[in-house]
C-alpha cells in the first residue's frame, strides 16, 4: 500500500546519507522517506512547543474522530475531561509496551549518538589539519 501524501525531492551530501543509513540499519524505520517524515515532525513539534512556552513537550496531533470518541466517553462519564482522557490512554498504552525491546533501542541510540560525536570530532579534526597546510 502507498502512503497518501505529496512527492518531494531533497538533496542531502553524501555524509547525511551515510548517517541516515547507518542509523536505519540499527533502528526500526522501513525507508530513508520513513526516518525523514518522522525527524521533520519531531521538528516541527518541538518549534511549537517552544513558541507555547512549553518546551520539552511535544504536541501530538489527534483527529476529530478521536477527539470525538474521547468527547463520547467523557459525556458517558468514563473520564472527567479530556486532559484526564489523554493521560489514561497514554498510561495504558505505555504500560503494555514491551520494555525490554524499549530499554534495547535506547541503548542503539546512544551508540549512534555517539558515533556521531565522534564522526564529528574527526571531521573538525580533519578540516583543521586541512586549514593548517
Amino acid at each position: 500500500m502507498r502512503a497518501k501524501g505529496e512527492r518531494i525531492t531533497i538533496r542531502l551530501p553524501e555524509k547525511d546519507l551515510r548517517i541516515i543509513d547507518s542509523f536505519l540499519e540499527e533502528e526500526t524505520f522501513s525507508s530513508r522517506s520513513e526516518l525523514l517524515r518522522v525527524a521533520a515532525k519531531e521538528l516541527i513539534d518541538r518549534r511549537i512547543a517552544l513558541e507555547k512556552g512549553h518546551p520539552g513537550e511535544t504536541f501530538v496531533p489527534v483527529s476529530n474522530d478521536q477527539i470525538s470518541a474521547i468527547d463520547y466517553l467523557i459525556k458517558k462519564g468514563r473520564f472527567k475531561s479530556l486532559e484526564a482522557a489523554l493521560f489514561e490512554i497514554l498510561r495504558d498504552y505505555l504500560e503494555a509496551l514491551p520494555w525490554d525491546k524499549i530499554e534495547k533501542h535506547e541503548e542503539k541510540l546512544q551508540e549512534i549518538k555517539y558515533k556521531l560525536a565522534d564522526a564529528k570530532m574527526m571531521e573538525k579534526e580533519i578540516e583543521n589539519n586541512y586549514l593548517k597546510h
